[in-house]
């Protein structure tokens, strides 16, 4: 069970009520720019992001995962003597994630293709091996895409953000897909996080309509970046129950954060 939590670093994504992305904003003194801060977002009248939101809730299995990686640093870069402590906790935090930044350059690098050759244009074929599985899925399964990258704002609710697919599929179904990379094992199943159908579901609701819920059939395609060829669709058969946690989870998220997006007044 996900327990409650203030303690967060980076926040989420921001967007206007128009759907604009507002993720950075210019520096003071115009030497650059930097990310939105919930000030910011009081003063501008933002809507945090669908994963922005669901930050309230901690994620164990993800903590001790990050606990296990600062260990494993300590190991490989042992302290030296002329280094202070500060210095070395810095090296030792900065040596263990590394790969997750790695990682995340390479998803964001196959999202782009994905996004490229589901639109039907050309994509740089070093990422064949990752997109070509999930293509003839498409094509095996036979649906419609109707939508992509589309920019959402639920202002009843409070949130916006961005949905990799929507589609319909046989004489009346609907449904929404979100792309995610993720490092797998030969043989071992891969399963959803905890909040990612929390997260389809308020996208499903937001475009298909919330008295469409129950026939919003959504799934997350899992591409492997550590067995290239795998893909991997995992539905999510709860959805309706999905989003009415996920409608809770965004009360406590203006609750915990002091702010209601809902009624502020939308600075252009």
């Amino acid at each position: 069970m996900a327990i409650l939590t203030k303690n967060k670093g980076a926040g989420g994504h921001w967007y206007r009520a128009d759907g604009t992305p507002v993720h950075r904003l210019p520096t003071a003194d115009g030497s650059g720019d930097r990310a939105t801060t919930l000030r910011d977002a009081k003063k501008l009248g933002l809507f945090p992001s669908v994963t922005g939101i669901l930050g309230v809730l901690a994620k164990p299995g993800l903590e001790k995962w990050k606990l296990d990686q600062v260990a494993l640093a300590c190991l490989r870069a042992p302290k030296q003597e002329q280094e202070s402590e500060d210095y070395w906790c810095n090296r030792v935090r900065n040596a263990a994630f590394e790969q997750v930044e790695q990682a995340a350059d390479l998803g964001t690098m196959v999202h782009g293709a994905l996004e490229l050759a589901m639109a039907g244009e050309p994509y740089d074929p070093e990422f064949k091996v990752y997109v070509e599985p999930v293509l003839e899925w498409k094509r095996k399964v036979g649906i419609e895409i109707v939508d992509r990258e589309v920019k959402l704002v639920n202002r009843a609710h409070g949130f916006a953000g961005t949905a990799d697919v929507l589609f319909r599929y046989g004489q009346s179904g609907i449904g929404i897909l979100d792309y995610k990379t993720r490092k797998t094992k030969p043989g071992e199943k891969v399963v959803a996080y905890d909040n990612q159908a929390m997260q389809l579901a308020a996208y499903g609701a937001t475009y298909w309509g919330e008295e469409n819920i129950e026939r919003v059939l959504a799934a997350n395609v899992f591409i492997s970046t550590t067995e290239p060829g795998r893909m991997e669709v995992v539905k999510h058969e709860t959805l309706p129950r999905d989003w009415q946690a996920f409608k809770l989870v965004a009360a406590l998220w203006r609750y915990i954060k002091g702010y209601d997006p809902r009624q502020q007044e939308v600075k252009a």
